[in-house]
């Protein structure tokens, strides 16, 4: 790999934002990854002194090598500070519902979990989580070590996430191997760091929830946790639940199913949730393909409660949320758009307070932009970071800029049905997950004048931009 391609487009990009005056900073999107390679699975953390840390991976094109860099944000000139490699294994397994993820602890001890690949005859997704350690800010890092207790060979562990609690340590939560004859669905564990760094205290959140979505985590300073997760319902229904911890993760409420979406689905919807706390609530956001297809934002009490819940977006996947201040949360998630028989993604933010909710949408060219992710930078900004062409890209955006007042979305008349209607496809499988669906789909593209036939959005978005996949399809 060239590294210095990389950073004389971060200079450009900072020598050109310098230029930008104060108030036209929000207007500036920032390149991150390395333009010649293949990055994805951009997140955000913040570190001791609550310095912002934004993670991603890159692929190399000419050799296949896999990365996994951090790099501080510098909030006084927005750009970034040079990047920090962290030493994964060449069998990391990257993807952006289980990508590699950053914590930091109070003391400066930054930990990285990420899944890896171990397919095997009895179980081809067989895998397992590993994490490292670096006690001095990314100079050098420890062997890995499993996250779970059980490291039998031949099982699935993973969609890892991972946050700072209230005491300092690191909670992590992942789906766990299945103990299921039927395999179907998969418990949700949650451990902490103890002594040495090691992760302990592993517990099981709930027995079978959804076996292939995110996990969201967060905690709040008081020492509450709380977990979202897409559950196993009636067997059938996938709707998403939370447990919660009022103790630092040294115990957890039992999880309550929460989204009442009702939806009906025997596969892997691929979209998890995201969480976030203040002193007496949880706020969630969350995508479902139900009754009201979309993404939704709702509010719990302490009891785990539904006191509120609104749809944001029938064509929004990807939602993720940030709390701003005490009354202020940021949603920003990918919202389909089509013009003619082009289909493409953009990035758009909401921002909710006092009951109103304002919109804004970031320019850019009409292609799949997708997996956005948000962090709040101070009182009056936030960063937002997204996937797009295989490449990451960031912006600061002022909360000021979101002035275009949105009224309340209602689900439209043709996602009143969970079970949409179905068109004949040519093929009787998924081309990007395997999945059967039996030459009849509800989602479909047009390829070489065939329609081709997916289990879901996200899959139809990977076989558009994959030539490899499109070529593979038998057509007749």
């Amino acid at each position: 790999m060239k590294p210095y391609i990389f950073f004389v487009i971060i200079v450009i990009l900072a020598s050109c934002h310098s230029c930008n005056n104060r108030e036209h900073a929000s207007s500036q999107i920032l390149l991150i990854s390395d333009s010649l390679n293949k990055a994805s699975c951009v997140s955000f953390t913040s570190d001791e002194n609550n310095r912002l840390v934004v993670s991603w991976t890159e692929i190399e094109a000419e050799n296949e090598q896999k990365h996994f860099y951090m790099a501080f944000f510098d909030e006084l000139t927005e750009t970034l500070l040079p990047r920090i490699a962290i030493p994964i294994e060449q069998n990391a397994a990257l993807h952006e519902e289980g990508m590699p993820k950053l914590a930091i602890k109070n003391d400066g001890t930054i930990i990285a979990v990420y899944e890896t690949s171990v397919p095997s005859e009895k179980n081809r997704f067989a895998g397992d989580i590993k994490y490292i350690i670096s006690p001095d800010k990314g100079k050098s890092w420890t062997a890995p070590a499993y996250l779970h207790q059980d490291t039998t060979a031949d099982k699935s562990h993973s969609f890892a996430a991972i946050t700072r609690l209230a005491d300092g340590e690191i909670g992590a939560c992942w789906l766990d191997a299945s103990v299921s004859k039927t395999g179907k669905g998969r418990p949700v564990k949650f451990a902490k760091t103890g002594v040495a760094n090691k992760f302990g205290n592993e517990q099981v959140i709930d027995p079978v929830a959804c076996e292939c979505c995110r996990i969201g985590i967060s905690s709040h300073p008081n020492g509450r946790v709380a977990i979202a997760f897409r559950d196993i319902i009636n067997d059938s229904v996938r709707d998403l639940s939370v447990a919660a911890s009022t103790n630092n993760g040294q115990s957890f409420s039992g999880a309550v199913p929460f989204s009442g979406d009702g939806w009906v689905i025997d596969g892997c919807p691929h979209n998890g949730p995201s969480v976030s706390l203040d002193n007496k609530n949880i706020y969630v956001a969350w995508f479902t393909g139900g009754s009201g297809k979309g993404v939704y934002y709702g509010i719990l009490d302490d009891k785990l409660q539904l006191l509120n819940k609104r749809l944001v977006s029938g064509n929004g996947r990807f939602i993720q949320l940030c709390s701003l201040a005490e009354d202020t949360r940021l949603l920003v998630y990918n919202e389909s758009r089509s013009e003619g028989d082009r289909h493409y993604n953009r990035i758009v933010l909401n921002k909710i307070t006092n009951g109103q909710t304002y919109s804004f949408e970031i320019d850019g060219p009409k292609s799949l932009a997708t997996y956005p992710v948000i962090k709040a930078l101070s009182a009056a900004k936030v960063i937002v970071a997204w996937s797009q062409d295989d490449k990451i890209y960031c912006r600061v955006v002022d909360v000021n800029l979101f002035n275009q007042p949105v009224r309340r979305v209602q689900p439209a008349a043709s996602i009143l049905t969970s079970h949409p209607a179905a068109i004949k496809t040519v093929n009787q499988k998924d081309p990007v997950c395997g999945m059967d669906i039996n030459g009849r789909a509800s989602v479909t593209c047009n390829h070489k004048g065939a329609v081709v036939g997916f289990c879901s959005d996200i899959c139809r978005d990977r076989f558009i931009k994959d030539p490899t996949l499109q070529e593979a399809v038998k057509l007749h």
